[in-house]
C-alpha cells in the first residue's frame, strides 16, 4: 500500500506524476471470485439453502450435540430440526500425500531421510498396537515409531513402541479411512427449553 495526498492522487491518475516505488500486490482474490460465483449459481439452479457457522453452532446448541464436524454436518441437513441417528459410528476419511517430500534433514541438507520401509513400516501404514489401532507417523531406524490417530494428533506412549510389538494391519493407501464411534450420547438428546 501506497499512501498519498489529494493532489498527489489526482497527479498519479491523471498520469501527471510517477512514482518511485510501486506497491506490491498480496495474493489474489481469483478463487474466492471463482467460488463467490459458482455458489450463487448452484444456489439459483438447485434447491439449495445458505447458511452460516453461527446458525449452525445455534442449532448444534439447542439440540444439544457437542462441537464436531460430523455433528455440524447433520444439523445442516436436518435444518436445525432434532435428528434421528440410526448409527453409533462414523467413517472418518483422510487424503494421504503420494510421497515423502522432505528427502534431507540437516543445516545444508547433509542427513538423507530414509523414505522407503524401515523394519517393514511405512509412514501412514495402519497398525495395531495394544489393541488398538493407529497410524504411523514417524520412525526411527533404530525400531521404533511414532503413532497417530487419523485426525493427526499424536499419541504419547511411554515407553515408545517398538516394531516387534506392533502388527500392521494395512498398509498406506491414498486415502486413509478409520471406523471410529460417535462421541455422543445419541439416545439423550433432547432440544433445550
Amino acid at each position: 500500500m501506497i499512501t498519498l495526498c489529494k493532489t498527489c492522487h489526482d497527479g498519479l491518475h491523471a498520469g501527471a506524476i510517477m512514482l518511485k516505488r510501486t506497491g506490491r500486490k498480496k495474493g489474489s482474490l481469483l478463487h474466492a471470485t471463482q467460488m463467490n460465483s459458482i455458489r450463487i449459481q448452484l444456489l439459483n439452479r438447485l434447491e439449495a439453502e445458505e447458511t452460516w457457522g453461527f446458525v449452525t453452532k445455534e442449532h448444534r446448541q439447542l439440540v444439544g450435540l457437542p462441537k464436531a464436524h460430523i455433528f455440524d454436518a447433520t444439523v445442516i441437513a436436518t435444518r436445525g430440526q432434532r435428528p434421528r441417528f440410526q448409527t453409533t459410528t462414523a467413517i472418518l476419511k483422510r487424503c494421504v500425500p503420494d510421497g515423502d517430500f522432505k528427502q534431507t534433514k540437516g543445516v545444508r541438507s547433509e542427513q538423507r531421510i530414509p523414505t522407503s520401509k524401515i523394519g517393514g513400516f511405512r509412514k501412514f501404514d495402519k497398525v495395531k498396537y495394544l489393541g488398538q489401532e493407529y497410524l504411523i507417523k514417524g520412525r526411527m531406524t533404530t525400531g521404533y515409531a511414532i503413532l497417530m490417530t487419523l485426525d493427526g494428533t499424536k499419541v504419547a506412549l511411554k515407553p515408545i513402541p517398538k516394531f516387534d510389538k506392533m502388527k500392521r494391519v494395512s498398509a498406506r493407501r491414498s486415502w486413509m479411512m478409520m471406523q471410529m464411534p460417535v462421541k455422543a450420547d445419541l439416545t439423550a438428546i433432547h432440544p433445550r427449553s
